[in-house]
């Protein structure tokens, strides 16, 4: 089949199957479809599974992937293009009224169906500071543009990702995915914990040298360490060799959150040094439990995280084991820290609840018009 006779045949499958649906919108709810890659242990992953499907006054919400059956035994599937055709397909077939595309390869099929469909009502929802490499700032351009509006999980994030781009509207969605009750109060302790990805981004070596410091003064210091292996766990396990911690470090692997929690009681603060983030869902849930964060003020990090009120900021590494050597030895000021971290999250929206509001927004906006 030529490729003119292709893009027609696509077409009027397309145009067949939304002439159906749109005279089932007058019947039926507003059709609104949020697609990832796969189903994963990463930030954008959990948030989209808290909301999970949603049907909401007007609204019939499906969380959808591309790579409905990932693993990591069958990971080569995530570089077979045929993936991304049949996604956009499938798209094209339940023609919905709205598509959210999330991650450089659904914003690809993004930009499938709207070559083939124009009339789908279009959202890029960008989750990082920083473009991932070329493609994905090459596929975010395109998308953005033939966006009917682009949403950030940070200010942060759209200010950095679409300098440059031209683009209609953009507004920030709330990356609280639930409520977490705050242990109740404990006796500090030396005991650090951090929970993501073993990822280059996440730069745990310098959490590890930074934690090096601290145990250099207490002894009985320990490292909590939760998460699936990006590709530098192996990296990370000779950092603690070379800095003589593989007694006082400790890999726990991939948990659910109930296990997160389970660790994190024994802990006091969360230490985590990025090097970019958008949101930083983790620290977000650490703040609610009562743990008091040590992080580097990346993304929208820089904006909540108070250095002395609710956090300690990491910008100068030995001034910031200072301060948390000062904290081991204040306990009423980390109970006040402790308390400040709680109450920056207290009556913030939801994620799901931000994400309807910013659904019924576009599709408002669409029937104005």
């Amino acid at each position: 089949m030529a490729n003119k006779d292709m893009i027609w045949y696509f077409r009027s499958i397309a145009r067949k199957r939304c002439s159906m649906h749109m005279i089932d919108c007058f019947k039926s709810m507003y059709k609104v479809v949020h697609l990832i890659p796969y189903d994963g242990v990463g930030g954008v992953e959990a948030a989209a599974n808290s909301m999970g499907n949603q049907r909401r006054e007007e609204i019939d919400f499906k969380l959808e992937y591309i790579y409905p059956n990932y693993s990591d035994d069958a990971s080569y599937k995530i570089y077979n293009p045929l993936y991304l055709m049949t996604s956009a397909m499938n798209i094209i077939r339940e023609c919905p009224d709205l598509l959210i595309v999330s991650l450089w390869r659904s914003y690809i099929v993004g930009i499938i169906v709207k070559i083939f469909r124009p009339r789908i009502r279009l959202v890029t929802f960008l989750h990082l500071a920083k473009h991932a490499h070329l493609i994905d700032r090459m596929v975010t351009t395109i998308a953005v543009r033939l966006s009917h509006e682009v949403w950030g999980d940070s200010q942060q994030t759209l200010t950095s990702r679409l300098d440059g781009i031209s683009y209609t509207k953009s507004q920030v969605i709330s990356f609280v995915t639930k409520r977490i009750a705050p242990f109740k109060s404990k006796s500090i302790q030396p005991v650090f914990i951090y929970w993501g990805r073993i990822h280059a981004q996440k730069k745990i070596q310098r959490a590890l040298r930074f934690f090096s410091s601290i145990r250099a003064k207490y002894p009985t210091a320990r490292y909590i360490i939760i998460g699936p292996d990006g590709g530098s766990l192996n990296e990370i396990k000779n950092t603690c060799k070379s800095l003589s911690l593989d007694e006082s470090v400790n890999f726990i692997g991939s948990c659910s959150f109930d296990e997160i929690s389970g660790y994190a009681g024994e802990a006091s603060f969360y230490l985590q040094t990025s090097e970019v983030e958008g949101m930083a869902m983790s620290v977000v849930e650490a703040m609610q439990l009562g743990l008091v964060p040590i992080v580097t003020p990346v993304g929208e990090i820089g904006k909540y995280a108070r250095n002395g009120e609710n956090a300690v900021v990491v910008t100068d590494d030995d001034s910031a084991v200072a301060d948390v050597l000062d904290l081991l030895k204040d306990k009423q000021r980390y109970q006040n820290m402790r308390q400040q971290a709680i109450n920056t999250w207290k009556n913030k929206p939801l994620y799901k609840d931000s994400v309807l509001a910013a659904c019924q927004d576009v599709l408002d906006m669409e029937k104005s018009h």
